[in-house]
Formats: structure tokens, sequence, C-alpha cells
């Protein structure tokens, strides 16, 4: 009897551990970035995350950086320009990154999960 109410709790106990963890995390905020250019390798595009404190987008960004330079492969093509500037949402990607031969700089890898709309491009 007393095996079966140990097997009991622990069950009880995993089902309880597996619905919490099934909670969606949250989305990451839309930051306003700039289109730098392309990366070292073909396809990554260089991003500037501009700190804009007055709009309330400081340290809005899921990850070790508030502002600075990312680079990401994922760009959907209309936002491809020198220049644009977007509101996107980053993520890390700890996955891969770029593979450069021989560049003294190297960027965090981040994936874009959306953009939200787009600010004016710069010419």
């Amino acid at each position: 009897m007393k095996n079966t109410l140990r097997i009991i709790f622990l069950y009880l106990g995993l089902i309880t551990l597996t619905v919490s963890c099934q909670k969606d995390a949250p989305a990451p905020a839309c930051l306003q970035v700039e289109v730098i250019g392309e990366d070292c390798e073909t396809g990554w595009y260089i991003l500037k995350i501009e700190n804009n404190a007055e709009d309330g987008q400081s340290n809005n960004y899921l990850g070790q950086l508030q502002n600075g330079y990312v680079t990401t492969d994922n760009l959907p093509a209309k936002y491809q320009k020198e220049g644009l500037r977007i509101n996107a949402a980053l993520e890390l990607n700890g996955e891969y990154g770029p593979r450069c031969v021989a560049v003294t700089v190297m960027y965090p890898a981040v994936k874009v999960t959306r953009v939200c709309d787009s600010g004016r491009e710069i010419f």
C-alpha cells in the first residue's frame, strides 16, 4: 500500500512539473534596429540595435546585449537594404553563426522572430 501511494505521488509530481514547464515564454519586445549591411558570409546581415531610452525600449533585448551590433541570417528579403530602420523582435541564436575566415569583430548571432512594423528608409 505504501509503495502504491509513493508511485501515485511521484506521478502527480511529474504531471505537475510537466504542466508548469509548458507555459509559453514571454515574447521578446520589438526594438528599433537599423540594417547596416551584409556580414562576412552570404545571407548574413549586420543589424544595429538602437537604444531609445525615451521610447521605453531600453533593456528590452532578450539576451546579454541591450544595444549594439548583432548579425542575423533570417532577415526577410524586403528588409535587406542598407540604412533601413525597422522594428523587430530578436532572440539570441546560440545554435550557429556566420563562418568568417579572417574578421576582427564577430557579432552575436540573433534570430528575427517577427517584424512589428517598418520604420522609414534612410538613404
